[in-house]
């Protein structure tokens, strides 16, 4: 049998060796998970930056159908007493367009899953968080302001035409905040720089 100061003395280097091997290992799988959390934040965010693109499209798609229906119902306008001598396919793309069917909404599922996969505080970054989710609001304040507009135009009793040219509106009032998006397209870009 060993003396005492030999056994305590292995006992301690066996307790080292198991302590040394079990914080390396958590050191390493934290690493790991360090890793494994930034592919999956980037990921999130490059779905992000793909869905608020679309929107930022859409904003744009918008904004030139409320510059072409100010324009038709101003040429319905000015042509009311005359609409029998203008061209036929003026007149119907004209009336088409302040009578067009519009519904705007704005997707959102990429935000959904990166607030339900837990991963946005993982992001780190708390400005970027911000216009994130500044950028979705505006977008979701644009389709209400769309929605509406569309809706109190359809519903007028003086008919889309008057109504239209009463209201001699802003575009803005619609598209009220595209710069929120874009500054979140162009943060996640810079996030997402190797």
């Amino acid at each position: 049998m060993l003396p005492f100061n030999e056994r305590f003395r292995a006992f301690l280097g066996r307790m080292l060796s198991v302590t040394l091997g079990i914080v390396i290992t958590f050191s390493v799988q934290g690493i790991l998970d360090r890793q494994r959390d930034k592919r999956a934040v980037r990921s999130a965010l490059e779905l992000v930056r793909t869905e608020l693109a679309a929107n930022l499209e859409d904003i744009g798609i918008l904004s030139d159908y409320f510059r072409q229906e100010q324009a038709s119902a101003k040429y319905l306008a000015d042509h009311e007493k005359d609409l029998a001598k203008c061209p036929a396919d003026s007149v119907n793309y004209h009336v088409g367009i302040v009578n067009a069917d519009v519904s705007v909404a704005f997707s959102h599922d990429a935000l959904e899953l990166l607030k339900m996969s837990s991963l946005f505080p993982k992001i780190k970054d708390n400005e970027l968080s911000m216009k994130v989710i500044r950028a979705y609001d505006a977008c979701e304040l644009m389709a209400s302001n769309v929605n509406r507009h569309i809706s109190a135009r359809d519903s007028s009793p003086k008919g889309a035409v008057q109504w239209l040219n009463t209201l001699h509106y802003d575009i803005s009032e619609f598209i009220t905040n595209p710069d929120d998006v874009q500054d979140a397209v162009k943060a996640i870009d810079v996030f997402l720089l190797p």
